[in-house]
């Protein structure tokens, strides 16, 4: 799909951020190498309020439009990353699994930024997802190994002084959301057609509200997200998505990211992607989402201030700045639900042990 004058929207929206001080470029830094070095990274999911879906360029995972979201905990991944000077291929294991897909994906990645930054060797990744669920889509699991294993990465490469913003450029050629999942708290990734790449990168605008309660209730499907992205761009609907995002995005950095019109705002994107999914006859949400999609919205009606979202998958989060509002909903539901917390040093329990599995792991 081509799309017109998005470039010129985009750029606009680059400008508006940097005179409003949101948008910083990462500082320039110089390779360290030291072979059989070991690094590692943390990364969590994320749940956005400006969705995207579609890629302008799936290669250099460069989406039709920005995107904003806010952390969540309701898992969280841990990566360690070895560097070999003299070695032949790059590999990678996840949950203790090895697969031509991963290794396909890290090619491309590692190929780009050792290309970036005249790098010769390769690298080992040992990967490890921590749920707090037995399974979800839609849970924003690979935004959290994205930004694991781009932190390990660049610590190995650059040191631990490397800023998140150089981690969000090569954590979004793992997966787009991840661009968004370095930063803890609420960020936006900037992305249009034909920008400057330099600028693709997502930037922190606020930490996590203090006064925002959150959950969800996961919910699985076989649908694949990769689907969903070719998919969304054949819709006949794509294109007045898109260009509606642009006018929110304007009226976000216009209000300082006011919590209250990204949260309304949640609502109505989860709909309208959805909406552009359905027309392609892609159906992500199941009979038990869709009951549950129903029920938050009578009670909505009732009650101001609670509000809900869902990426592409049928796992549905409920927010509200008023925590008795998420207990009256969830009474006499049997639908798993998982609290939410501002608490992002959760990984720091696990890392030690972790990081003697993937020794191990390294040493074989």
């Amino acid at each position: 799909m081509k799309i017109t004058g998005l470039k010129e929207l985009g750029d606009s929206i680059k400008d508006m951020l940097i005179q409003k001080d949101y948008f910083k470029n990462n500082k320039k830094y110089n390779a360290n190498l030291i072979d059989g070095n070991i690094s590692s990274g943390y990364g969590y999911p994320i749940k956005a309020f400006e969705k995207f879906l579609g890629y302008y360029d799936s290669p250099n995972r460069v989406a039709y439009n920005p995107s904003i979201s806010m952390s969540t905990n309701f898992s969280y991944c841990l990566s360690a990353c070895k560097y070999n000077k003299n070695g032949k291929m790059d590999t990678v294991i996840v949950d203790g699994i090895s697969d031509e897909n991963y290794d396909k994906k890290a090619k491309y990645a590692l190929d780009y930024f050792r290309n970036d930054f005249g790098i010769k060797g390769t690298f080992d990744f040992y990967i490890k997802r921590y749920r707090k669920y037995d399974r979800g889509k839609g849970m924003s699991e690979s935004a959290a190994v994205a930004a694991s294993v781009s932190r390990s990465l660049i610590t190995n490469v650059f040191g631990n002084d490397a800023d998140d913003i150089l981690i969000s450029k090569y954590a979004r050629l793992v997966s787009g959301s991840g661009t968004r999942a370095v930063h803890n708290g609420i960020s936006m990734w900037l992305s249009y057609p034909d920008m400057d790449l330099n600028y693709c990168t997502a930037v922190k605008i606020s930490g996590m509200p203090e006064k925002l309660y959150y959950g969800i209730f996961p919910k699985f499907t076989n649908q694949k997200t990769d689907q969903a992205h070719r998919l969304a761009v054949k819709s006949e609907f794509y294109e007045p998505w898109i260009r509606n995002k642009y006018n929110f995005i304007e009226k976000y950095i216009e209000r300082d990211f006011d919590l209250d019109l990204l949260l309304k705002r949640g609502i109505e994107d989860t709909l309208n992607l959805h909406s552009v999914l359905f027309s392609q006859g892609m159906i992500l949400q199941t009979e038990e989402s869709i009951n549950l999609i129903k029920n938050i919205i009578n009670f909505s009606s009732n009650n101001e201030g609670f509000y809900f979202s869902a990426d592409t998958g049928p796992s549905i989060m409920i927010l509200s700045p008023e925590k008795n509002l998420i207990e009256q909903f969830r009474e006499n539901k049997r639908d798993e639900f998982i609290y939410g917390s501002n608490d992002f040093k959760e990984h720091e329990k696990n890392m030690g042990s972790f990081l003697k599995e993937a020794i191990d792991y390294f040493k074989n």
